[in-house]
């Protein structure tokens, strides 16, 4: 039997993020004057995830309000029935997303083409990141025009609007799964930015697999963070200093910074962090492989969220000291989380 579920909607007073259980598109996020981003889904071993079918979609809100996850699964019911579930985390102004993918029946999940995100325009420039490059690309607006096209990952992507709001979008911590086939033989990739009739998307095929390669029977998940401009507040004046002492993807990184949010009796303010790419496999509990790239901001995200859950039953905040990154400047979540997370609203809430 088929089952039914109904689209959900969250946000914080000034912006609304809807999440749609089937369909082409898995979140919209408007803000009071226009649409800042669509996420579509994707597509696996030339499978439209679009014709799946949902099993779960639920959302969990926090109880404190200032986070919410929402759970989902469906099952593209053509070939090896490939199951798709997405987990995502959402702050005011920030979010994270978990896509997993795996073939049923014995398959294979062969190609994948992840979320092709939209920005709809009119929008003004667009930033964004080459892995293995510090240079910043800056491209105007010009419709119809093509601005990236290649088999080099852009791990970030930052979209600026006539109006001034902004939205972005970058790989989270698995920049080593999003350049997977940089190491595989017989298989390529291929990214592509781009304006469509005045749309500005961005196009991700991770995994383009050569007629006579043979494909891993394995499921795949790759991480991705996005976040959008809000109206923020000032940094809290006090609050007890913390060094970030290290990649926060390690262990004992992690242990150290909870042992100071449990430990903490005033507002926590983390300093001296710098977003910059790792390549000790250890951190992320694959030692064998050696060397593996990844960048810890997605963990920083997950401290935050995680971090004000518990402050927040002493009436404290955690925060992340505002600092210049050279990696990523003008990063939009870095900026998010230099400040105190709001409440979010929900659709019950305006009943």
């Amino acid at each position: 039997m088929k089952k039914s579920f109904t689209s959900f909607r969250t946000g914080s007073g000034n912006w609304q993020m809807t999440s749609f259980p089937a369909g082409k598109t898995v979140l919209e996020l408007n803000n009071d004057t226009r649409t800042l981003m669509r996420i579509n889904r994707g597509s696996f071993a030339g499978f439209a995830e679009i014709s799946a079918l949902p099993e779960i979609f639920r959302l969990h809100r926090a109880e404190d309000s200032l986070s919410a996850s929402l759970e989902s699964r469906s099952v593209i019911p053509f070939g090896s029935e490939f199951k798709v579930e997405r987990d995502i985390v959402i702050t005011d102004g920030a979010a994270s997303m978990v896509t997993s993918v795996a073939a049923c029946n014995r398959g294979e999940v062969g190609n994948i083409t992840l979320e092709t995100l939209e920005f709809p325009g009119p929008w003004a420039k667009v930033n964004y990141l080459l892995y293995g490059e510090s240079k910043l690309h800056s491209c105007k607006f010009r419709e119809n025009g093509e601005f990236y096209s290649g088999s080099e990952l852009p791990w970030f992507i930052q979209v600026e609007y006539r109006d001034g709001s902004k939205a972005e979008f970058m790989t989270g911590s698995d920049v080593w799964r999003h350049r997977a086939a940089s190491r595989m033989e017989g298989v390529d990739s291929s990214f592509r930015i781009a304006d469509t009739d005045g749309t500005l998307t961005f196009e991700r095929n991770i995994l383009i697999y050569a007629e006579e390669t043979p494909v891993e029977k394995r499921p795949w998940q790759f991480e991705s963070l996005f976040a959008w401009s809000t109206p923020l507040e000032d940094i809290p004046a006090g609050g007890t200093l913390f060094a970030v002492p290290g990649c926060l993807a390690a262990r004992n990184v992690q242990r150290s910074l909870r042992h100071a949010v449990r430990s903490a009796e005033t507002d926590l303010i983390l300093t001296d962090y710098k977003a910059a790419f790792c390549n000790e496999a250890a951190h992320i509990d694959r030692p064998g492989k050696k060397v593996l790239e990844h960048i810890d901001i997605q963990e920083l995200f997950q401290f935050y969220c995680w971090g004000n859950r518990q402050l927040n039953k002493k009436a404290l905040a955690l925060t992340v000291a505002s600092a210049e990154q050279p990696l990523v400047p003008g990063c939009l979540l870095l900026e998010r989380l230099s400040k105190k997370p709001k409440q979010l609203l929900f659709d019950e809430d305006e009943e």
